[in-house]
């Protein structure tokens, strides 16, 4: 008696541990990232003045926020002047893409600032930071210092139209200065993504029947006899 109800106890933990909120498993998101700049290569410019917490305080921003915490930005010394994105590779052609670019322009009215951003790609205004850059340079209004980042979405991003965030945050101090999405540029709404392991190829089977054996013979018999027949007529 004491075993049948030691098995249904088990029985009954099993089951609630299948069904409880644990047994369900967010997917885990990755994303593989590279980064250029026109100016000077990135190595270079992770060297300028900025205080080793930068990158620490960048990486603690990776995490998600909503529309409302960046309306109220107001910061006129610093500005993102434009963005541009582009995407690559859609091997199943449902019209999603894995890999992201985005090229983006800050500007400032300092003659030389050391900065980084925080990439976030969002839905319903609500957004989730996928990559940290490193400290780079900006001057003043120089075109030539825009920042490119290039992004493989590995897992974790099921295809939809995403919107981009952009977020620049001064070095020196860790404070978010300049941001910009779809909002402020067009061209950071509505990119249609999703990561790898969404972009799966289905392969089409053809199956080819053939039938043969002892149905094969009475056939052949019979078409031979309808042809002896219609000779022997004539």
């Amino acid at each position: 008696m004491r075993n049948a109800m030691f098995t249904k106890l088990l029985i009954a933990a099993g089951l609630l541990a299948l069904t409880g909120p644990t047994a369900v498993l967010a997917e885990e998101r990755k994303v593989t990232t590279k980064e250029y700049q026109f100016k000077e290569p990135v190595e270079a410019a992770g060297q300028s003045t900025a205080n080793t917490s930068s990158k620490k305080k960048g990486l603690e921003t990776l995490k998600g926020k909503s529309r409302e915490s960046i309306q109220s930005l107001n910061d006129t010394e610093f500005w993102i002047y434009d963005s541009w994105v582009t995407v690559q590779n859609d091997y199943d052609y449902d019209g999603y893409y894995t890999t992201l670019n985005i090229e983006f322009d800050a500007d400032t009215v300092f003659s030389q600032v050391p900065v980084y951003a925080v990439i976030y790609l969002g839905k319903n205004d609500v957004f989730d930071s996928i990559h940290v850059t490193s400290v780079f340079n900006i001057y003043g209004d120089d075109s030539n210092d825009a920042f490119i980042v290039e992004s493989d979405l590995v897992s974790g991003f099921p295809p939809r139209d995403y919107e981009i965030l952009i977020e620049l945050y001064d070095a020196d101090h860790d404070v978010l200065v300049a941001a910009s999405d779809g909002y402020w540029d067009a061209d950071l709404a509505y990119v249609s993504l999703e990561s790898e392991n969404y972009d799966v190829v289905e392969e089409t089977v053809v199956v080819v029947e053939e039938h043969g054996g002892t149905l094969f013979i009475p056939a052949l018999l019979a078409l031979f006899g309808i042809a002896l027949y219609r000779r022997t007529k004539q």
